[in-house]
């Protein structure tokens, strides 16, 4: 292809649908009036029918034709507005209705020389415009409010979750209350039966918040699979009610209540994600809005097509009538014809044919596959449309993307909850290796360069006990040879006795509150605290978590840096999903804590108990010898022998044992 065709066919697909059809028809229509001109002798009749076809036809087709273009564009931002809620979308949406208006006015402005057919095809369409122009709003209301939108949803967030957390707390009282009762065998097993419900609880509750949110069938298979173990759990946990204290029956009572409601929701969710209105919004633009706009698309193209034919009609009168400047009109109509013919492949080549490949591509978007990319083959509306798709999709991929991550998260947390759970409550003998163990997870699972961990002391200071630094290879306290050579924090500005909100750990040490700081060099309101002592360069990012006790006593800080994406490895910020599930994190390692204090204060009380024991069993030992007669007589000789001796009077000799061999003396 030379240079110059090249240009010329940019220029055409840079080209409106409307300017191509307006070019198209344009041309066609200076040469019908070639034509007419050449053959306007042959009389008036003919004149007036060009005329019919110049004033009415015509127009009438481009407006028809552009009204259809602008009803694709509507459609094409609703949907598109339906899946991302991009507001500049309806921004388009809005300006491609006001084209359709104009264009719909201009055909009620022709419409007395259309006929009657066309008159009420015209009539339709106006009035189901007007239904459909209180369509968009409704459809917005939806957008912007999800518990609208999606009933099932809204049934878990209110409902669902009030019953499963209450569900939850009760049965964590209850483990609390068992943990205080004698370790016998019967109150360790009833404990396991108590934590398997716990867990088989949530997971059955997150299992059926994916399949909510997703209509996944893996998570739906997860809450079954969850369900029936929590019902085999619940069984087990019933049947030994004869052994819980008064406080756990009532806990028990308040689970079975608020567990059988929430085990009923299900039955109404079930059906509305499985059911036409799982989304109010795609149901009211299938069920309303799409058989309006085919209503709409079909009068359009009736009144179109009628045009056309009335058209081609109308010239071949003229022909006919033109009959004396037959070769005139033979090689115009030939022309004509060709150029026609051209101009129609054209057409459906750059109109027809991205179209149809549009839509096939939007098949296999709602197959499924987001991978799929529409061609870009002109500047026009279908290639507007077709970059609309592209990024449609795009922005879709990002959010399932996003979708994937949170849930990675979250199987992550759910992966590394349950292993630390085991291992944080089996390690009783080595303090230093259990707070060691909660930081290194905790870093692991943020995939943050740093990890601090403060304990509270007696002197309302933050001592350091465990500080690891990947970046820099640092690595105090817990199991490490190195110990920490940096002073305590004070709560408390030791002069002024303010507290000592600057310092990040200190603040939330004092107020239980977590703080999460996206940029550290820009958070003027807070000081550096370890990070300069420790010659470390400042952290880009913190999150520092309290440690907080169920009596709301704060044990300590957990203070984590620059976390850092785990796919690129680049630095990003902690957010609120992340800062959740270490918040959830933290309270794991508090009850890992307090278990661990009480493990080591019932083993002293035990030990004291033994000495006390054996003190007891010495004393009534030494009673029993000392009440004997023998050790009475004993003891009298002994004081006997004590007052002679203070008294200077020598000691009587024994008399000899009878029967021990030796003579007795003489009696003088």
């Amino acid at each position: 292809m030379s240079t110059s065709q090249s240009k010329r066919m940019s220029i055409w697909r840079r080209l409106s649908i409307g300017r191509k059809l307006t070019l198209g028809f344009g041309i066609l229509v200076v040469l019908t009036l070639i034509g007419v001109v050449v053959n306007y002798a042959s009389g008036n009749e003919a004149s007036r029918s060009i005329a019919s076809t110049n004033g009415v036809r015509v127009p009438t087709a481009l407006a028809a034709s552009r009204a259809q273009a602008d009803l694709l564009r509507m459609l094409g931002d609703i949907r598109g507005y339906l899946a991302l809620g991009d507001e500049a979308l309806l921004q388009s949406y809005e300006k491609s209705r006001q084209d359709f208006e104009r264009d719909l006015s201009t055909l009620e402005e022709l419409s007395p020389n259309l006929g009657s057919e066309n008159q009420a095809r015209l009539a339709r369409v106006r009035t189901a415009f007007e239904s459909w122009i209180a369509l968009p709003p409704r459809l917005s209301e939806y957008v912007d409010d999800q518990f609208e939108r999606e009933p099932a949803y809204r049934l878990l967030v209110t409902d669902g979750i009030k019953r499963a957390g209450a569900v939850l707390i009760n049965i964590n009282d209850m483990i609390e209350l068992q943990g205080k009762r004698q370790p016998t065998t019967d109150n360790l097993a009833l404990l396991t039966d108590m934590a398997k419900f716990q867990g088989t609880f949530s997971g059955m509750l997150s299992g059926l918040r994916g399949y909510v949110t997703t209509r996944n069938r893996s998570f739906y298979q997860e809450y079954e699979v969850n369900r029936t173990a929590n019902q085999f759990a619940w069984e087990r946990l019933t049947a030994k009610r004869s052994q819980l204290s008064p406080s756990q029956r009532e806990a028990l009572d308040r689970i079975a209540e608020n567990r059988d409601v929430f085990l009923a929701l299900p039955e109404q969710i079930f059906p509305l994600l499985e059911g036409e209105h799982w989304r109010e919004d795609l149901f009211l633009f299938r069920t309303e809005a799409l058989p309006l706009a085919d209503q709409m698309s079909e009068d359009l193209s009736g009144i179109t097509g009628d045009q056309q034919d009335l058209l081609q009609r109308e010239l071949s009168i003229g022909t006919y009538r033109l009959n004396l400047a037959r070769w005139l009109v033979f090689v115009g109509g030939l022309f004509a014809v060709l150029f026609g013919i051209g101009l129609a492949l054209v057409l459906r080549s750059h109109i027809a044919g991205p179209i149809v490949r549009l839509t096939a591509v939007a098949e296999q978007i709602r197959g499924g596959d987001l991978e799929v990319q529409a061609a870009v083959e002109s500047q026009d509306e279908t290639g507007l449309l077709a970059e609309t798709f592209n990024d449609m999709t795009g922005q879709l991929r990002g959010s399932l993307k996003q979708v994937h991550s949170e849930k990675k998260r979250a199987d992550d947390l759910l992966e590394v909850v349950i292993p630390i759970g085991v291992a944080l409550s089996t390690e009783h003998e080595d303090f230093n290796r259990l707070l060691e163990n909660i930081i290194l997870r905790a870093q692991k699972f943020c995939n943050a360069d740093s990890g601090t961990l403060y304990l509270e002391d007696d002197n309302q200071e933050l001592r350091y006990v465990i500080l690891h630094n990947n970046r820099f290879g640092i690595n105090f306290g817990g199991t490490a040879s190195q110990e920490i050579p940096f002073a305590p924090m004070p709560l408390y500005d030791p002069v002024t006795k303010e507290p000592n909100l600057r310092l990040i750990p200190a603040r939330v040490a004092l107020s239980g509150i977590t703080v999460n700081v996206a940029d550290m060099a820009a958070a003027n309101e807070y000081d550096c605290f370890s990070y300069a002592d420790l010659g470390i360069e400042g952290a880009d990012s913190i999150l520092a978590l309290p440690l907080v006790n169920n009596a709301g006593q704060a044990l300590g800080v957990l203070v984590l840096g620059n976390y850092r994406d785990s796919t690129t490895g680049k630095p990003d910020v902690f957010d609120a999903n992340l800062q959740r599930m270490m918040e959830s994190y933290s309270s794991l390692a508090v009850a890992a804590l307090v278990g661990y204090l009480r493990e080591q204060s019932l083993r002293r009380e035990i030990l004291q108990l033994r000495i006390e024991i054996d003190e007891a069993k010495r004393q009534k030992q030494v009673s029993e010898i000392t009440e004997t007669d023998f050790f009475q007589d004993l003891s009298t000789k002994i004081q006997a022998m004590r007052h002679r001796k203070s008294e200077g009077v020598p000691e009587p000799k024994d008399p000899p044992v009878k029967g021990s061999g030796e003579a007795s003396p003489a009696t003088p």
